[in-house]
């Protein structure tokens, strides 16, 4: 089995609840969006071809037991993606899942961490309501939604659509703002309103090197 890799590295992991953490990640190559804040375009096309047996090699080469399969979007090979997951799991790793909530996820083995974006209107991208409602009807434990939005409007929109999944209370849900668009203190002030179960995540990536950044 073999996968299409823009990057490994290792550095820590900057948002949702595993924030802070060392972690080795496992960038895919190719995406089915195109997000209008997309800070990974490189991503979207080359890499290398790799086998499940070589990215494993190369995530023990550093001694992290906490890993991340992103993109890009990974599930955009997902017999590949989830191979690597099941045999990263058989090693004992702790394997988060970052997904733009834009394919079936169905096939994601259990155990797996799946952090999935609910894609606002501000992303540019169409919200898929038929792979929604599949979500809605199979939550696990262990998933995340990390909610992005660009201005209040984003965020209403947010909170309606995780009322209509079922989602408040069932899943950590996180809020992110735009990089350099929303202040963090704005999207505070509308989390504090709303008195929902949710919780701020900012890229803290971001804040320690630069945002443009690769592989830290």
């Amino acid at each position: 089995m073999r996968l299409q890799v823009s990057e490994i590295f290792y550095s820590i992991q900057g948002e949702a609840s595993f924030s802070g953490q060392p972690c080795v990640f496992v960038r895919l190559s190719g995406c089915n969006l195109r997000c209008a804040w997309c800070d990974t375009s490189y991503a979207f096309s080359g890499g290398v071809s790799m086998t499940v047996q070589e990215v494993c090699d190369r995530v023990q080469s550093y001694g992290c037991g906490l890993v991340e399969i992103t993109g890009g979007e990974p599930m955009i090979q997902p017999e590949g993606a989830c191979a690597l997951m099941s045999a990263l799991l058989e090693d004992g790793y702790t394997v988060l899942l970052e997904t733009n909530g834009a394919c079936p996820l169905s096939g994601v083995p259990a155990g797996v961490h799946r952090i999935i974006d609910l894609k606002a209107p501000g992303s540019g991208t169409r919200h898929r309501e038929d792979i929604w409602d599949g979500y809605a009807s199979e939550w696990r434990e262990t998933d995340e939604i990390k909610c992005v939005v660009s201005d209040r409007a984003d965020f209403d929109w947010c909170m309606e659509k995780l009322r209509h999944y079922n989602a408040l209370g069932r899943v950590i849900i996180h809020f992110s703002p735009v990089w350099g668009a929303v202040e963090a203190s704005d999207l505070v002030s509308w989390i504090c309103a709303s008195h929902a179960p949710v919780r701020l995540s900012l890229q803290i990536h971001k804040v320690i090197w630069d945002p443009e950044a690769r592989g830290v």
